[in-house]
Order: structure tokens, then C-alpha cells, then sequence
């Protein structure tokens, strides 16, 4: 009899991020883990109690990659860097920007959290420390609805220059346009 083949938790974790990577979220099941194993779906059970478990945790895993991307220093300027991260998770992952962010009914707790990150940022930076806390949502809102479109647009592969340099250029000179319409409208009050 050949030995019992195990699997770890994070060989599961893996193996349902390259389903998710590659096929999209709605097609990760613990059948196609178990074959991407090459395995039955008894180790994948044995790692967590249920496919919503599984899918907890692939949605963690997604969310700590894109936090990876949108907290590296791709600029001298944060907020500059959390759109740039977010474009370019988009274009990197675009089955897993999607899962997080088109193909889930818990969108708004995944929005909520990447804005709660980013109006920290924001606290901290000295162009926006004279606006209300109530200023610097707004235009975070109007910053996301541009990077979030562009985001959508490079995901779908329908950017065509998507070198990093084109979405730093685009991201900087669009989100200097609405920072510094927000600045003046902030001055004027």
C-alpha cells in the first residue's frame, strides 16, 4: 500500500488561489482543489471544515496581496501609491481584482476597509491636514471612482500601454487635477 499523501493548510490555500487566479472565484470548489492536489477532497476537508472556510481564507490571502501592492512605494506620494498598487493588482490579478471587487456581494466591506487604510494616509499628509475629516472622504470618493475605473479597465485588458510608468502618469496627472480641485473648493469655504 503507498503511503498516505498529506496536504498542509497552506498547500490548500495554493492550490484554491490558482483556481481563483486563473478561472475566477465562482469556479473554486473543493472538487477542483482536490484534483489541482491530485487528491480527493478528504484533505481539503481535513484543512478546513467547510468551502465557506476555504473561501474565507482565498479572500484573505487576496486581500493581503492587494495591501501589498497598494502599500509599496511606487512614489513620493502615498496616496498616489495606494491607486498605483490597486491599478496594477487590477492588471496583474485581474481574476482576483475581480473576485474582490465585481463578482462578490461583500464589496462594500472590501471598499471599506481599503478607504479606512487610505484616509489614514491621508491624515498624515500634510496637504490634506486643514480639511474636515468629511473633505477628505469626498475626495478620497472622487479619487476612487477615476482609480477604480482604470482599475476595472486594466483588469479587463482594455488599457493598452499598462507599463507601470503609463498608470503612475495617468494616476498622477488625473488625481492632480481632482486633489487640486478639491484643495481650492476646500480654500474658498
Amino acid at each position: 500500500m503507498p503511503p498516505k499523501t498529506t496536504f498542509t493548510k497552506d498547500d490548500v490555500i495554493t492550490a484554491a488561489m490558482e483556481i481563483v487566479a486563473a478561472q475566477g472565484f465562482f469556479e473554486l470548489s473543493t472538487r477542483k482543489v482536490a484534483e489541482k492536489l491530485g487528491s480527493s477532497p478528504a484533505p481539503v476537508y481535513s484543512c478546513f471544515n467547510s468551502k465557506t472556510d476555504l473561501e474565507k481564507e482565498v479572500l484573505r490571502e487576496i486581500k493581503a496581496l492587494l495591501f501589498t501592492y497598494a502599500t509599496k512605494q511606487y512614489t513620493e506620494s502615498y496616496p498616489l501609491n495606494m491607486a498605483v498598487g490597486l491599478v496594477l493588482f487590477a492588471r496583474d490579478y485581474s481574476q482576483l481584482f475581480r473576485s474582490l471587487f465585481l463578482q462578490r456581494r461583500d464589496f462594500k466591506k472590501i471598499f471599506k476597509e481599503f478607504n479606512k487604510y487610505h484616509i489614514a494616509g491621508m491624515e498624515e499628509d500634510e496637504r490634506f491636514s486643514h480639511m474636515s475629516a468629511k473633505d477628505r472622504e469626498t475626495l478620497l470618493g472622487r479619487l476612487w471612482i477615476f482609480t477604480f475605473g482604470f482599475a476595472t479597465l486594466a483588469s479587463a485588458g482594455l488599457v493598452e500601454n499598462n507599463s507601470d510608468d503609463y498608470v503612475i502618469q495617468m494616476l498622477r496627472e488625473v488625481g492632480s487635477m481632482i486633489i487640486e480641485a478639491a484643495l481650492a473648493d476646500n480654500a474658498a469655504v
